[in-house]
């Protein structure tokens, strides 16, 4: 599988970490999906959901913590990462 070269990223925002919160974006013409955000379910979480319909891909988040990616899989299968929240300026990508 082909290591991806492209990457396309969004900031939180003026979103914030008081409560749960999700957005999704597309890129690369629609072909692209990204669905981020933060979660309070079991702990506080910055997560990032990938899609692609016509190249490999995966999914990373970067924070308080460091980066960290998905799994880089096929066109048209998702990518997910979920990470432990720390900070208050997180970025969540989709490379391909």
């Amino acid at each position: 599988m082909p290591i991806p070269v492209m990457a396309f990223s969004v900031t939180n925002g003026n979103k914030t970490f008081d409560k749960k919160w999700e957005l999704s974006t597309t890129s690369d013409g629609g072909k692209g999906v990204l669905t981020y955000g933060y979660n309070t379910l079991a702990i506080n979480e910055d997560y990032a959901h990938a899609y692609h319909s016509t190249k490999d891909h995966y999914a990373y988040v970067k924070n308080g913590n460091g980066s960290f990616s998905g799994s880089n899989v096929g066109k048209g299968n998702w990518s997910k990462i979920e990470v432990a929240h720390k900070g208050n300026s997180i970025t969540y990508g989709n490379s391909y």
